[in-house]
């Protein structure tokens, strides 16, 4: 998924189908919930079954997302631990029940070799069930860390333990060192300079001045100068501290890149030579840090944080020690809370996903404990899983459908009438270049350097850091195409622009997304729309800035870019206009590239269905409905959730898609069919003109 934890999330577009997580590190989204079983949930669509999904009540032209998820909005609610619960979820909790059924099934084998991937994981999973061990360790694990930073005397100090403390603690520090593809040169991995860790979302939550901000704001330095508690400061002086460090990260937030601005590739790619960083940092010990990460002899970095670059040497010089001190402190126990103590862990919690989701209580302690073998060992437990619970026919007929979208793009980008042929056959050469993974990796990816340690925490660190060192060993080398960044067990799918690759994990292609043994409407308006939303990523206005290779290159004229342009901002302006809440809009522009992606992937995934309706003749209306209706009904279901106003506060502040209910039907608006399948006119709250309505792709 794909949060921007700059390192790596503003590398890869995803299509977020789960609850959006908050900036700094484990500030995640809250685990999938329940309302009824999952597989009870599922079975009331098998088969691509709508009749108890829609509400044949509503009147489509009033209410259309109503109309084509009421049913199933009047079974469903908000488990007490998520923020919202849509259709993901429901086949993310069937996942985590077979995934933890799996574990179960390891747990009781004598057959694990000692060592193994398979047994590091179920001894990572018991270490994480087991509360009383973790309680009675308390913040022991950590101590060692807390205890270095203690000991720091001045600044010089300061700068050599976050030199040498990148590999070995719970510390991210005043900025990051990481390894993806170069933009100029996607064949070859380089290194890539990101900003510092910061508590809240992004910059915005620091200095724009509105009341949730300010609740937000106050609950932060309240759970701050709690975990500090928890490290040995009394009340007055953790207070104290959370205060100041809160102040010091506000600072560090004003150069940084606001949400809108990852939107634009030309922000945040800025080659530089080791030489610029040096003199813009000059206090930091540079050739030693690079020597400490393994990379001594790298001459250029990638900055994305440029105009923080040159702040924070000046920042830093004006801070107080023991505000810095305190700044690492927190970060260590921001990192590890969710490992130690119930207590610890609840206290954080609190704040990161009660305060910024609106998360009423925590998830079981099994899907906490799953969540964190996913994020050390997940490829270890996706292989199992895939062997396990994906059909080889649905790989085949996935094959199929992504074969069908890719032509009908194909044709569409043929039939623009705003693009030169010059353009038109670099975006067609793109598609044909484009790399399609489905389901689950050829290679796995394997876990030698895990150790299990003494305590959770310290397994937790020692899976970090293994692999942030596969991140940093492959700087200089190839990039490695058969790379995944996402599990086969995740409900997502991606873009990657230096790939130029469109990625399907197998935990996506299952009911209701997908049903091989469903109509062609159904499959062609639910998964077919996220086939589409990821084929069209590459032409979105950060995509579209990347060639046939993954390259940032300008392959558009002039006049066409012009044009291009002028469609987004029609797009941003569009969904702007949309009210969510009271007084609470749309982010347009933060949003400007998902909103094109839905728009592009709906109108392609159509296309693809008129052409596949062609060639097998199977056009009668299936349950009193129209392919067209099927199509666009499947389509919004896709999108079916139930959200708490916090969560929906903190996701338009703070994410690049907009809310769910709003991707459900607005790229519908646009499309002709649309309203031509639902006898949709002008009068009804649903109807947009023709003139208002807007096609790129």
């Amino acid at each position: 998924m794909i949060y921007k934890l700059q390192v790596a999330a503003a590398f890869v577009l995803a299509l977020l189908l789960g609850a959006p997580g908050a900036l700094a590190a484990q500030l995640q989204p809250p685990a999938a919930g329940r309302t009824d079983s999952p597989i009870n949930q599922l079975e009331a669509a098998a088969h691509g079954s709508l009749l108890d999904v829609i509400d044949p009540k509503a009147d489509p032209g009033r209410d259309f997302f109503r109309y084509a998820t009421g049913g199933w909005q009047d079974r469903t609610e908000i488990p007490p631990d998520e923020a919202a619960y849509g259709v993901a979820q429901v086949v993310e909790d069937l996942t985590i029940e077979q995934l933890l059924e799996l574990l179960d099934r390891l747990a009781t084998s004598d057959q694990l070799p000692e060592g193994s991937d398979e047994w590091k994981a179920v001894q990572f999973f018991a270490q994480a069930m087991d509360l009383e061990t973790r309680n009675a360790q308390g913040i022991a694990p950590i101590a060692g860390d807390l205890a270095a930073i203690d000991e720091i005397a001045n600044l010089e100090e300061y700068y050599a333990f976050l030199r040498d403390a990148v590999l070995t603690t719970n510390v991210w520090g005043l900025f990051g060192i990481g390894g993806w593809a170069d933009y100029a040169d996607s064949s070859v991995y380089t290194a890539w300079y990101s900003g510092p860790f910061l508590g809240l979302p992004n910059r915005d939550y620091y200095w724009v001045d509105d009341e949730s901000n300010e609740v937000i704001r106050e609950s932060y330095r309240d759970t701050a100068a709690a975990l500090l508690e928890y490290a040995g400061y009394d009340a007055v002086t953790a207070r104290d501290a959370a205060a100041r460090v809160y102040a010091f990260e506000k600072v560090l937030a004003e150069p940084i890149l606001a949400p809108e601005d990852w939107n634009d590739p030309e922000n945040y790619y800025h080659p530089r030579p080791v030489a610029d960083l040096i003199a813009a940092n000059p206090s930091f010990d540079w050739p030693g840090f690079l020597t400490e990460l393994g990379i001594p002899d790298q001459e250029t970095i990638v900055v994305q944080e440029l105009e923080y670059l040159g702040a924070v040497e000046a920042i830093v010089q004006e801070t107080d020690l023991e505000t810095l001190k305190d700044y690492l402190k927190l970060q260590v126990l921001w990192f590890t809370a969710p490992t130690l103590t119930e207590e610890i862990g609840q206290t954080a919690f609190a704040f990161t996903d009660t305060t910024l989701w609106g998360v009423e209580e925590q998830p079981p302690l099994a899907e906490r404990a799953l969540d964190a073998v996913n994020g050390g060992l997940g490829f270890a437990l996706g292989k199992l899983y895939v062997d396990e619970h994906f059909p080889p026919e649905a790989k085949m007929q996935v094959e199929a459908l992504v074969d069908g979208l890719i032509d009908a793009t194909g044709v569409r980008i043929d039939r623009l009438t705003w693009m030169s042929p010059e353009t038109k056959a670099l975006a067609k050469a793109k598609l044909d270049a484009m790399s399609i993974k489905i389901a689950y990796p050829d290679v796995w990816q394997t876990y030698d350097g895990v150790t299990i340690e003494d305590s959770f925490t310290q397994t937790t660190l020692s899976a970090g850091i293994v692999e942030y060192k596969r991140w940093l060993d492959r700087i200089g080398k190839p990039v490695d195409r058969e790379e995944w960044v996402m599990l086969p067990q995740e409900v997502n799918a991606y873009y990657n622009p230096s790939n130029n690759e469109i990625v399907f994990p197998a935990g996506i292609l299952q009911p209701p997304f997908f049903d091989y043994q469903a109509d062609l409407a159904y499959n062609y308006g639910s998964i077919g729309g996220v086939i589409g939303h990821e084929i069209t990523h590459a032409y979105d206005q950060s995509g579209s800035n990347f060639d046939a290779a993954g390259n940032l290159v300008n392959w558009w004229t002039d006049e066409d870019h012009a044009r291009f342009e002028a469609l987004t901002t029609e797009v941003a302006d569009q969904y702007s206009t949309i009210e969510v809440l009271p007084r609470l809009f749309v982010d347009g522009e933060l949003t400007i590239g998902e909103n094109i992606a839905d728009m592009g992937g709906l109108q392609i995934a159509y296309d693809a269905l008129q052409m596949a309706l062609e060639t097998s003749g199977d056009t009668e209306p299936i349950e009193g409905l129209t392919p067209d209706q099927r199509f666009f009904i499947a389509f919004a279901y896709s999108w079916a959730e139930e959200a708490r106003a916090e969560f929906l506060d903190t996701l338009i502040k703070s994410d690049v898609h907009a809310p769910a209910q709003i991707r459900a039907v607005q790229p519908a608006r646009n499309m002709d069919a649309f309203m031509d399948a639902f006898a949709i006119e002008p009068g009804d709250p649903v109807y947009l003109a023709p003139e208002d309505r807007i096609v790129i792709w």
